[in-house]
Parts: C-alpha cells; structure tokens; sequence
C-alpha cells in the first residue's frame, strides 16, 4: 500500500488514480514490482541511438542518450494514471476510426463575427459537436503566439494563448472534451519558432549561444531565382563549399529569399526561414534543441493529446546542396521523436504534414514493428506501429477529387489512386476537401492544376501564382446544397481518416473581412518591430477561409433541414453516422469499379463478410450508370432492388446485354449500397 500509494503521488493523482484502476489490478502488485516501468522497450532504444548516431554522429551517442533518458523518466512520473490506462487497453490502430473536424477555438462557435472565443466558450459548441458526431477534435493553433500566421508562429510552445483562456480553461476544456468520449489532436510545430520566442530574443540581446538554436549563415549565398512550371518559384543559392541548394520559395508574393539580416553585437546574421521571416527555422543538428522539443512533447502527451500533427515535417533538415526537403536526416528526426512518443504515450500518435507526393510521403512511415511495453504492475502490452508517423495527408487526392468533380470525370481521381503506393497495415491516410490553408496544386500535373485554377480562382483567390486556390467548399460549388453533399459523400467513403474543416457542413462563406483585418495586423506588428522591410506583401490569401463562425449558425443548421445550411448538416450527419456504423467503410479495402460512365465514380469497399457499393454522380444531369461489377460482389447482388443507406430507399438495379450491372442516379446523386 504504500508503495501504491508514493507512486501515486507522482502523478498528483492519489485517490482518483486509485479509483480508476480496475479490481483486479489494484491487488496485483506486489511489493517485488514496479507500479509503472520507466524503461525504455529495447526496440524503442536501439531505434533511438541509431537515430542520434546518423543525425549527430556515433560519438555524441554516449552524451546524448543518458539525457534523453532523463527526459523519458520526468515524463512517465509526470503522467497522469488515467492516460496510463490508455495506454495499456486502447487499440494498436485505434485511429482508423475516428473522424476529425478541425476549428479555430477563437473563431469557432462565435457569439458574433465582431467577437472571439476561448476554451471555456467552445465547450458550449460540444453538445454540437456531440450531435454532428465527429470522434476527434483538433483544435487548430493555441499554443502561445503572436499571431503573425495564425498562430503557426510560437512564442512559448508549453503554454496556451491568453486569449483563448490560457492553460486554466485548456485544462477545463480537456477534461470536458474527454468525458464525452472525444479524442484530441494538436499541432506540433517544431520546424520554426516566432521570433518572439526566447532564443532569439535572448540572441538580441546579445547571448550569441542561441544564434546556433537557429539555422543561420554568415551571409545570403549568391543566388539566382526562376519560376519552375512545376515547382513554383525556386532559388538557387550557391553555397560556400560550392555546392548548390535548389531551394522552393514557398511564400514568393511576401518574402524575396530564404534569408532575414539580423545585427547583434554589431556584427550581421542571416536567420533562415521556409516561410514568413518571423518564423525562424530552428537548427534541429543542435542537441539543445533536441532536448527542449523532447521536454514540449511529452508535457502535450501529458495532457491528454492523442495525435500530433507534425507541421511541416520534411524540413526540419537544411543541408548544403539540398533541397531541404525529405532529407535522409529528417527522417531520422522523425524516427527518433516517434521512439519517444511511444515510450512515453504508446496511445498516441503522429501524423505527417508532408505536401509532397505520395512517394515521398510514403517513406515517413518508416517500417512497422511490434514493441513490448510493461506499463503498469508489469502488465505487458504488445504495440504494433509504424517507427515514423502513423498517418499522414494524401496531398494528392484532395485535388484529384476536386478535378474530378469539376470536369465531371472520374480520370482524375483514378490517376492519383494508381499512383499511390501500398502503406503500412497499421498507418492510413488522413483525407480532406478543405482544410485552413489553400486548395494545393502542387501535387498535380500542369494541366490540371490549370484545370482547377481556372474554374475556381474567381470562386476564392488565386495563392502562390496559381500553385493554389483559397476558398471554402461552398464558394468552389457555387453553394449547391446537392452537389456539397456529394462532395462530403466521396470524403466519406475514402479509405483513411476524414477530416472536415469547420464551417463546411454548414456551407460557410468566404471571408474577406477577415482577410484584410489579418493582412493590417501582420502589417501593424512588422512595423512596431522594425520587419516590415524583410516583407513585400502582408496579404495572405488563405485569411479568406478561415474566420468567425457564429454559434447560431450552427444550431440553426442542426435545427432547420430545410433551409441552405441545414440541408448540407443533415447529409453530412447522416454521413458520419453511416461510416461509424459500418466499419466496411473504415477499414474495407478499397477496390475501384470499372464504368463507360466518366461521370460515375463508383469503388467497392470490403472488410471481412461484408461489402459495400458506393457510387457518385458527379454530373448535374441524370444518368444510368453502368458497372462492371466484380463477381465475388455479384454473388451478394441477389436482390433486383438494393436499399440505399443514405435515403433509405430502395434501388433498382438489373444486369444489361453486356453483363453490367445498371441504376438509375439523379444529378449529384450518391448511394452506398451494402450487399
């Protein structure tokens, strides 16, 4: 008992982590075993000195460790017991199930557009969230910032914005999310701090240690700069040892080159930057810098956080003669910080931000293996993951699905899929529509990217000369409730996770108000801080969809069916619902049907004994699709007539002449027909 009862009071815990156990393990520890195992799984160690060794060399692996260690040993004592139970009972790939919908705590669920929220605001939007029926929350952004990027750009990365209520209301927020059975996602931005954060204001101040926290020269390369039709702008800067770094400029209407001048103690510095120059790139080949993003992650997994999304990922390595992207050290990162998160928190996971294509992606998963845990009075847990993320975005097929829809042809998407490699068994992909940055055209040929530029950029506006679109789904499908609704259809039935983008089930506007009023804040702070000549424009088109969304709005919408916002609400909840109740769509293997119909996007799911047929009418006009029906699925069409989950009403469907399977579908038509 007392040793129950010291370990206890590590976690501050004492009565409630008691309760919490189940009977039969509150007498099992004996006096011989340890309550909670603050060791390292030995796969878990030896992933992370291989790491440190190809990151920082074989010799600071004997320096470098033991600190980690430390780290690992404060987390674990720091852990509340709840959260060990977690760890110990939740599923290996509990995350296939979820459905995620993505807000802005200060914009979402607003009394009125002229005023924000803060956490204790947003735990009155749960009861809609709760009936909506999305799984995970991901709280954009509200880790401590200045808000120069939306909150992409830290200040503090253990703290909460005040103005969302600080880490009291977080907390409270939390607690009440995880009572109705919510899951968490956050961001973990470690590839750039706010120059407002410590280090480099400590750096102004003259501490010159913290120069190398950052990625940073003596002086700008010479350097050349050119469109590339595929790339986007790219510059090439020829290094000091000769060699030559091809360099994407991601932001090229705002910043001229990669590089901010910076004086101290009289002498210049060039800061690096990906993107805004307030956003400093950090130097991840500094083990200081190792060890403080260690210390931030596992606070987060701490309180709760179930999947971190890792922003901007395929940079945190800049090497001579690079293109900064996808290097072999950055996986080593990656590889490394997983190790971590799942000794500290084997019920969390990773997901990759990665706009790449998806052979690049694909390696950021790493290789699967199974891992022993002894968590709590040596109850032995066997995890199976990837040994990088354990999700990442399909960049590719948001706008595949969009030139499908547009073009009223299913190519598009096909072309993408064919060109997607085979994961992991425990990873999956997260899928969207629209997210809180810009439509991407990246990851596209030039033709379609054209395609789509040219039918939406009038619909939003134009992002990174034609490389992207900004905008919100309502505005691209020129606010029709039937065609939204086939759009969220598709989203829902993709294999991976879904995400939605908050304001979307509701048919939310583009904003321009907001877009301007945060273009004169980016402009007011660079100037009080003497930046704004690093800057060419403050305007960043992707301020059109985001914004505040009143709280009205969306109880209007669960309550009124009938009305605009409420017609895309109830497809959408009738949706959700169907994919939580069918694990066919969650977890079935993905097959495509073949169709002379270009209009017909039509795919079999199927998991276990069950099978599921979806087909889309991505035409404004009727149609009589024609499938060519695979036959262990024909063995389950014995019916003339299929009922149809989304309208309950029954299908006709008939084999023609030439062996296909036909149904009528009206314009913008989906049904999901189980066999």
């Amino acid at each position: 008992i007392v040793l129950l009862l010291t370990a206890f009071s590590l976690f501050n815990y004492c009565p409630l982590a008691f309760s919490a156990l189940p009977n039969a393990m509150k007498g099992s520890c004996s006096a011989t075993e340890k309550i909670v195992d603050y060791s390292v799984p030995p796969k878990l160690e030896a992933r992370m000195k291989e790491a440190i060794a190809k990151i920082y060399g074989t010799d600071k692996v004997g320096v470098i460790y033991p600190k980690i260690t430390e780290i690992i040993t404060k987390t674990k004592q720091n852990r509340p017991l709840k959260l060990y139970l977690e760890d110990l009972n939740r599923s290996d790939d509990w995350y296939k199930d979820e459905i995620i919908y993505m807000f802005y705590v200060d914009q979402f669920g607003v009394v009125d557009k002229n005023s924000t929220n803060t956490f204790e605001d947003t735990v009155k939007m749960l009861d809609y969230l709760q009936d909506l029926g999305v799984t995970t929350l991901f709280m954009l952004p509200f880790i401590d910032s200045p808000m120069g990027d939306a909150g992409f750009d830290i200040r503090d990365p253990k703290n909460v914005r005040q103005d969302l209520g600080g880490i009291k209301e977080f907390n409270e927020f939390i607690t009440e999310a995880k009572k109705r059975g919510f899951k968490i996602k956050s961001d973990l931005i470690l590839n750039h701090f706010s120059d407002q954060h410590k280090w480099f204001q400590d750096a102004l101040k003259g501490d010159i240690s913290k120069i190398d926290y950052f990625v940073n020269a003596d002086k700008v390369p010479p350097y050349k700069k050119y469109l590339d039709e595929q790339k986007g702008m790219v510059i090439d800067y020829k290094e000091k040892d000769g060699t030559v770094s091809q360099r994407r400029l991601i932001f090229p209407d705002i910043c001229e080159n990669h590089y901010r001048k910076v004086t101290i103690n009289g002498k210049d510095h060039f800061f690096y930057h990906t993107f805004y120059p307030f956003q400093l790139d950090v130097n991840w080949e500094n083990p200081e810098v190792l060890f403080y993003m260690l210390d931030v992650i596992g606070s987060w997994a701490n309180v709760g956080v179930d999947i971190f999304r890792m922003d901007a990922i395929p940079y945190y390595i800049k090497q001579s003669g690079t293109n900064a992207e996808n290097l072999p050290q950055t996986h080593e990162v990656i590889a490394l910080l997983s190790s971590f998160v799942q000794t500290v928190a084997p019920c969390s996971v990773m997901q990759a931000e990665a706009c790449q294509w998806p052979k690049d992606i694909l390696p950021y998963f790493g290789e699967e293996k199974t891992t022993k845990h002894d968590i709590i009075c040596n109850k032995e847990n066997k995890v199976t993951r990837t040994d990088e993320v354990q999700i990442a975005y399909h960049f590719p097929y948001m706008p595949a699905i969009w030139a499908s829809m547009l073009t009223e042809d299913n190519g598009h998407f096909w072309k993408a899929y064919a060109e997607t490699p085979q994961i992991p068994d425990t990873a999956t992909w997260a899928v969207f529509l629209r997210v809180h940055d810009e439509l991407t055209l990246e990851m596209v040929d030039i033709a379609t990217r054209k395609l789509i530029y040219g039918e939406l950029a009038d619909k939003g506006a134009e992002f990174r000369k034609g490389f992207g679109v900004s905008g919100r789904m309502a505005n691209f499908l020129d606010n029709d409730p039937d065609r939204i609704g086939l759009a969220f259809s598709v989203l829902m039935s993709m294999p991976g996770i879904p995400i939605i983008y908050y304001g979307d089930e509701i048919g939310a506007q583009n904003n321009w108000k907001y877009a301007r009023e945060s273009e004169a804040m980016r402009e007011d702070m660079a100037k009080k801080k003497g930046a704004d000549k690093d800057v060419i424009s403050f305007f960043d088109s992707r301020d059109i969809n985001r914004g505040p969304v009143t709280g009205n709005a969306f109880y209007s919408a669960e309550k009124n069916p009938n009305e605009f916002s409420g017609k895309i609400y109830a497809k959408t909840k009738k949706l959700i619902s169907l994919r939580k109740s069918n694990p066919v769509v969650n977890r079935g293997v993905f097959e495509k049907i073949e169709t002379p119909n270009k209009e017909v996007f039509a795919y079999l799911r199927t998991y276990k004994n069950e099978s599921m047929l979806i087909v889309n009418n991505l035409s404004n006009k009727s149609t009589v699709s024609k499938l060519n029906i695979p036959a262990k699925a024909v063995k389950k069409v014995k019916q003339k007539a299929l009922t149809d989950l989304i309208s309950n009403k029954q299908i006709q469907i008939k084999k023609n002449s030439q062996k296909l399977y036909e149904l009528e579908l009206k314009p913008y038509q989906s049904v999901w027909l189980k066999l």
